[in-house]
């Protein structure tokens, strides 16, 4: 009799354990399978950090509604290790189980930004200032002769060599793993562009980069850049000056002010191509991948001088008297300087 009621007892503590269990597993299988998150959510997991310290954070930002329920089915999992450094971005109505799978996954939260083509590097370095580099990191950078040599850059800086281009970067990527991508973007770019064309004799890379540039700033469009790569050649080749606004308002830096006045063609800078012959020291922007292949392959003209339509696009001349007629027609009845 005592045995049999011994024996009930531990039955019914086997049931009791049994259904207290269900009810566990079932609580478990709930959460783990109810969203709590109300809105896309940025959640950070830092290097270093333990399940615990995760697992409060995500209940903190309402990201689950347990912080030891989410705990227990990570160890579960066996996954109490694999949760991967980073900023994530939480998915309204995502569960706790799609959260783990996003921690383990490592599919961090990307941002992304483009570099217009021509834009010079300062206004790259304002661009980024809000991203992943500071202005101090990168006017070090931009500088660092050590980096540029990395790059095969003979140059005073990276002006000339940031492509244009969207890049895509995450909250851990460094000023100069982006610099970086940049510069490789160029160097295969560059090295797309050169092959099969032949290189303008006499020129090397770095004089190519710095005429590209201004083909990229005095362009109207794309269409126009191989007649532009062909005045700047024409010119060099008979010893002309290049005589281009841009050059001399790159050359002026903070001292322009929005308006080219005849002073400024005086200026001393030796990015003053209305005072000195010849290429200026180097790049005055970034120039895209149609400036560059409008210096490889220039078009085949005489054109010596170009004028702005003020339509953005330009006429082009072969002779001094027919471009003086284009002045007058399309710049000085408006008061302007010619380009």
């Amino acid at each position: 009799m005592k045995r049999t009621r011994i024996l009930k007892l531990l039955l019914a503590a086997i049931v009791a354990t049994a259904l207290m269990a269900a009810v566990a597993a079932f609580e478990l299988y709930q959460f783990a399978h109810q969203s709590s998150v109300r809105q896309n959510t940025i959640f950070r997991v830092n290097p270093g950090d333990s399940l615990h310290t995760i697992s409060r954070r995500l209940e903190r930002q309402g990201l689950v509604s347990s912080a030891r329920k989410f705990s227990l089915i990570v160890r579960l999992y066996g996954l109490g290790s694999r949760l991967q450094a980073g900023e994530y971005e939480c998915e309204a109505g995502e569960t706790p189980l799609e959260i783990i799978e996003l921690l383990r996954s490592g599919r961090v939260k990307t941002y992304q930004v483009t570099i217009p083509e021509g834009f010079t590097m300062k206004e790259i370095g304002d661009l980024l200032a809000d991203g992943p580099c500071d202005r101090e990191a990168f006017n070090r950078l931009v500088v660092d002769h050590e980096f540029m040599q990395e790059w095969g850059i003979q140059a005073a800086s990276c002006e000339g060599y940031l492509f244009p281009s969207t890049y895509h970067y995450t909250r851990n990527t460094s000023c100069r793993q982006l610099l970086s991508l940049m510069l490789k973007t160029f160097n295969d770019q560059y090295q797309k562009i050169s092959a099969g064309t032949a290189k303008p004799p006499a020129y090397h890379r770095h004089e190519l980069v710095t005429l590209a540039s201004i083909v990229q700033k005095e362009a109207g469009n794309e269409e126009e850049m191989p007649l532009i790569a062909a005045v700047i050649f024409n010119r060099l080749h008979k010893g002309m000056r290049l005589e281009c606004d841009p050059t001399v308002i790159y050359g002026l830096g903070e001292r322009f002010d929005g308006n080219l006045r005849k002073k400024d063609l005086r200026d001393s800078s030796p990015y003053n191509t209305y005072r000195h012959r010849g290429l200026p020291p180097g790049p005055i922007c970034n120039p895209g991948a149609a400036a560059l292949r409008a210096v490889f392959s220039p078009a085949q003209v005489d054109y010596l001088y170009f004028v702005s339509r003020n339509n953005g696009s330009h006429y082009f001349s072969s002779t001094l008297k027919e471009h003086n007629r284009a002045v007058n027609r399309f710049q000085k009845k408006k008061g302007e300087r010619r380009k």
